[in-house]
């Protein structure tokens, strides 16, 4: 049985080059063997950068070769579907960038495709392994802070040039919500450990996009999650639950050097944590399950669910009603 999983990139996107090339390096399991790109000098270019043995001029040549073993797809939001489908049909892994989908019918179509050719697929979302998240989650598990009734997750930050970035563009499913709501969404889900019921936003449009999005979701026993996406904004990211006894409040969700505050009644206490980088957790876990044809942390059908309270928020701030979240 091999000993590493070598990957092939789809696409030179810079999440990419920039997160998950020095995960692979720093640890034991992963290798990115391939990049790909739909012209072969930008390919060998980057390649020739990173230090990556094999540059293809298609994203079709890196599924066809017979030494890759998994594929990272970081394509823009509209292509993960076809792209995945397309990998776990040539038999390959997939880490596939968050969102999913864009789309319910797109994510059962991609969780079918790999089910079909007995391949893993795993959402890539990082911020759920970090430690404060987890936290979080294990803390509202235990009732520390009474009976759950509101939970608050914002990520906002603000894109320089809305001609060019793929996610101020419609037809590449761009759009805050997709982008950044994704985030707040899979954290309420994760912390909670519950899935919404209902949901209900409003939206403001740019560009033929949602640059701000902001949105309720109603879980099982009336708590309500508040979300705030938006790429208009200064940097936020930050996630907080209220109980009946006392909050717990999560400053950064992304960064692995963090603290949680928690505050019950009149008593404030503080937890530091000081976690290893995400994408390397990630990666490293990604790899294992290959290895070990092991079962993923968070199957395929978790990035379905996200995707699925996703739509219907969209729907409520297309439609200013309520909107049930299909199950």
């Amino acid at each position: 049985m091999p000993d590493i999983v070598r990957y092939g990139i789809l696409s030179t996107a810079q999440i990419a080059l920039n997160r998950h090339l020095p995960a692979a390096q720093a640890i034991g399991n992963s290798e990115i063997a391939a990049i790909s790109s739909r012209d072969q000098a930008k390919a060998e270019a980057s390649a020739a950068q990173y230090g990556i043995a094999k540059a293809y001029g298609s994203y079709q040549a890196v599924l066809d070769d017979p030494e890759i073993d998994a594929i990272i797809n970081p394509l823009p939001n509209s292509r993960h579907c076809e792209w995945t489908v397309k990998a776990a049909q040539a038999g390959k892994h997939i880490l596939c960038e968050k969102p999913l989908a864009v789309t319910v019918a797109q994510a059962r179509q991609m969780i079918d495709a790999a089910r079909a050719n007995g391949v893993l697929l795993v959402e890539a979302f990082t911020h759920r392994l970090n430690p404060q998240l987890q936290c979080a989650r294990r803390l509202v598990q235990q009732g520390e802070i009474g009976e759950v009734k509101l939970a608050r997750a914002e990520l906002t930050f603000g894109i320089r040039d809305w001609a060019t970035d793929v996610r101020a563009q419609k037809k590449l499913g761009g759009g805050a919500l997709l982008d950044a709501g994704c985030y707040c969404v899979s954290a309420v889900r994760f912390v909670l450990n519950a899935e919404p019921v209902a949901a209900q936003a409003f939206q403001h449009l740019r560009n033929g996009v949602d640059a701000t999005l902001a949105g309720l979701l109603r879980f099982p026993g009336d708590h309500v999650a508040y979300i705030a996406a938006g790429m208009e904004e200064p940097f936020r990211c930050v996630l907080e639950v209220v109980g009946s006894h006392g909050a717990i409040r999560v400053p950064n969700m992304f960064d692995e050097q963090a603290t949680v505050y928690i505050a019950i009644g009149n008593d404030e206490r503080e937890e530091t944590f000081s976690g290893p980088d995400r994408f390397q957790v990630q990666l490293e876990r990604f790899s294992s399950c290959i290895l070990q044809g092991k079962a993923p942390e968070f199957p395929p059908t978790d990035g379905l669910k996200n995707v699925a309270a996703l739509q219907a928020l969209k729907q409520a701030a297309e439609s200013g009603s309520l909107v049930e979240v299909p199950s």
